[in-house]
């Protein structure tokens, strides 16, 4: 029998790698206002349980399927005059579009690209002063980071970048939410006779939004159907610095199907009792049974 790791993106922050989307966001701040500031207004923002605000950074790729429409379109009636305005030109007649358009490149073909570049400036040590000592190096690893860190510092080789990785110039780096819009959900349906084509041509920009930062996860579990039926013989998971995310349950659901029922589970935590009560209850709804897991920091593993 074997191991399984799942390594997301807490290991790399064990390591020393400032890696946090807050830590993007303070990059991207420098480099590209216009979409640090298309983030800040149009991606969501509430108080958590313990009354702190957060903003979208604090998980960026699930808050990219709540993007404000509506204070998008707000924003486009600024530049949507009436054709009878005093003010009306020929001139602007695609400023709506324009204007929307802008914004939605901006989170996502723009948001994209700047966090390629972001993750290429990340700093990958070369040793580590707090070593996670249980990790088995020919084990089996799926990876949900896109740094080396894992076969930089343990010398690990059967991995699978599940979103892709920097040291692979031919993969795909993978950012996205995982909402599936429902025929209610198409902006394009609400369009009829009446409808101004301006305002049409701006709902089906909508709809271009949510199909372009949608994270294909069954598409990505196809192309590598062969790792996930692979993992019969696995004996014992570990999970390290991965916060059981909505966006990344169908790939754990995936595993489950192969997985033998008696596996063990070792899942990793930071923080306090709080923390520790979050990463259960989302091992619970993903499916995994707590009666054989065992929760623990990961510098005690």
């Amino acid at each position: 029998m074997t191991k399984l790791f799942i390594i997301g993106n807490g290991f790399d922050i064990h390591h020393g790698i400032r890696s946090r989307y807050t830590d993007f966001a303070e990059w991207l701040e420098s480099v590209d206002h216009e979409v640090h500031s298309a983030v800040e207004e149009f991606l969501p923002t509430w108080v958590d349980a313990e009354g702190n605000v957060q903003n979208a950074w604090a998980d960026l790729e699930n808050n990219l399927q709540y993007f404000d429409t509506d204070q998008l379109l707000d924003y486009g009636m600024n530049f949507l005059p009436s054709y009878g305005a005093d003010d009306w030109r020929d001139s602007g007649h695609h400023d709506f579009e324009y204007e929307l358009d802008r914004v939605i490149r901006a989170l996502s073909v723009g948001l994209h690209r700047n966090f390629v570049r972001w993750l290429g400036t990340l700093s990958i040590p070369i040793q580590t002063t707090f070593p996670v000592r249980s990790i088995a190096p020919r084990a089996k690893f799926l990876n949900f980071n896109y740094t080396p860190t894992i076969q930089t510092l343990y010398g690990a080789a059967n991995v699978l970048h599940i979103h892709g990785s920097l040291a692979d110039p031919t993969s795909q780096i993978v950012l996205g939410h995982g909402w599936t819009p429902g025929d209610d959900d198409r902006w394009e349906d609400r369009i009829d006779e009446d409808t101004d084509t301006r305002v049409a041509g701006g709902y089906r920009l909508i709809d271009d939004y949510f199909r372009e930062t949608f994270k294909p996860t069954a598409e990505i579990i196809q192309r590598n159907r062969a790792f996930f039926a692979g993992l019969g013989d696995v004996s014992e998971v570990y999970v390290f610095g991965h916060g059981l995310a909505e966006v990344d349950a169908p790939y754990f659901a995936e595993m489950l199907e192969y997985l033998p029922e008696d596996v063990d589970w070792i899942i990793s935590y930071y923080g306090g009792h709080r923390e520790r009560e979050k990463i259960e209850a989302a091992a619970i709804e993903i499916g995994i049974a707590t009666e054989r897991t065992r929760f623990a920091f990961l510098s005690d593993l």
